[in-house]
């Protein structure tokens, strides 16, 4: 049986103002292109439906034949409820304060239940107990806490170049999570 995985794109603010908005927008530059079908199908693996990959997409990766064309989890969905984009089995290496430089990966995670449950981006370090912004954590690998992220699939490694347009539309700086079930 193989496992799934998944790239998020992921802005780089916790409240991304009119993120169905942006979402759409997005979505439709996506299907413009040919990256994803423009038809909703169960296509991910989430309680929600997806955009199915379509033939676009093998020009934003350098192994298009690696593309989830045969696989029944091989879509994007979209996330615009506020969410942890973490990286599943591949965990947490590293997490480094931005104040004291200390790694908290090691101790109890209430700063992200603390993010979860409030409308800034603030949290507060557990060894310190300096208030930070979760988006100046070091995190290895990378993680992403936003409500607005894009999930693919299945899906190779992305070309950077198209990272760095995806970041260019959504006007923000980004995330990019992977993440091993």
């Amino acid at each position: 049986m193989m496992s799934n995985c998944s790239i998020s794109i992921v802005a780089k603010r916790s409240n991304y103002s009119n993120n169905n908005l942006k979402a759409k927008e997005i979505l439709e530059w996506l299907i413009a292109l040919d990256i994803v079908k423009p038809d909703l199908s169960d296509c991910v693996l989430s309680s929600n439906t997806g955009y199915a990959v379509s033939n676009g997409a093998k020009n934003i990766t350098d192994e298009p034949e690696k593309l989830p064309f045969f696989l029944n989890v091989n879509g994007l969905e979209v996330v615009t409820d506020k969410t942890v984009f973490d990286t599943g089995e591949h965990g947490m290496e590293s997490c480094v304060c931005p104040n004291c430089n200390k790694d908290i990966s090691q101790e109890e995670w209430l700063f992200i239940d603390e993010w979860c449950n409030q409308d800034n981006d603030n949290s507060i370090c557990p060894l310190c107990n300096i208030s930070f912004n979760i988006h100046d954590l070091k995190i290895e690998p990378k993680w992403g806490f936003s409500d607005l992220g894009f999930t693919f699939w299945n899906w190779p490694k992305i070309k950077i170049e198209f990272l760095q347009e995806f970041a260019r539309k959504l006007n923000c700086d980004v995330n990019v999570v992977y993440q091993h079930l």
